[in-house]
């Protein structure tokens, strides 16, 4: 019970707040690398739901520090909390982690993830399927 209404909380500020267009500095590359990453299937490696397991990939790819998790809501507690969706913050919903990309038309939350629809690609989420919003932090 205590868990829906903090979820609730978060999806209720969410919300009430933009999707900031500022992408942080080292968020770019990130995105960037997933970019060229669309249309690809299941890394080696990973479990048949990959989306965690590929953030975890690509996380390290791009130089940040890395989950070492294959479940999509343990990334609730990676990195920087953050407050609002903003470009490059990652999205962590219950069964599922991507990328935030900006706001599609429809007024989601637009991400780049892997395992969406079997692959990488572009998908939009009600704000209201957050459970956290975090910022990728740089490997040491």
């Amino acid at each position: 019970m205590m868990k829906m209404t903090i979820r609730a909380a978060i999806a209720a500020i969410a919300l009430a707040l933009p999707v900031v267009a500022a992408a942080p500095v080292q968020a770019t590359p990130l995105i960037k690398l997933m970019e060229k990453d669309l249309g690809q299937r299941r890394p080696k490696g990973c479990p048949s739901k990959w989306c965690a397991c590929y953030m975890d990939q690509i996380l390290a790819r791009a130089g940040f520090s890395s989950r070492g998790s294959n479940r999509a809501r343990d990334f609730a507690s990676y990195g920087k909390n953050t407050k609002t969706a903003k470009v490059g913050s990652i999205m962590v919903m219950r069964n599922h982690v991507g990328v935030v990309m900006g706001k599609c038309s429809n007024g989601q939350v637009k991400i780049i993830s892997g395992n969406y629809s079997k692959k990488v690609a572009v998908g939009c989420y009600p704000a209201s399927k957050a459970i956290a919003w975090r910022d990728p932090i740089k490997a040491r």
